[in-house]
């Protein structure tokens, strides 16, 4: 078994570790914090990831913005939602 971390672009760190499978096996990892693909492999020698940590700094754009969540439940009818005020 081979181990050594990877570090993604938006910080995060992973362990990685790497061991034969019974078969070739195509697929990728994407990292959890930004979505970023690692790494692709068509190989038996396949890569295993765990994260260890995080990025220090937080992602500058969530996937949705919470302006887009609250008009979303504006347009749905929720009474409870928050709508911007876009005086």
């Amino acid at each position: 078994m081979i181990e050594k971390q990877r570090r993604c672009r938006c910080g995060a760190i992973y362990h990685r570790t790497e061991a034969m499978a019974p078969s070739r096996e195509i697929d990728s990892f994407e990292c959890t914090a930004c979505g970023v693909t690692l790494e692709n492999w068509d190989t038996a020698w396949v890569p295993t990831y765990r994260l260890i940590a995080e990025p220090a700094i937080g992602i500058t754009e969530p996937a949705i913005k919470p302006e887009e969540q609250a008009d979303t439940g504006a347009q749905t009818g929720d009474r409870n939602a928050i709508v911007p005020d876009r005086s």
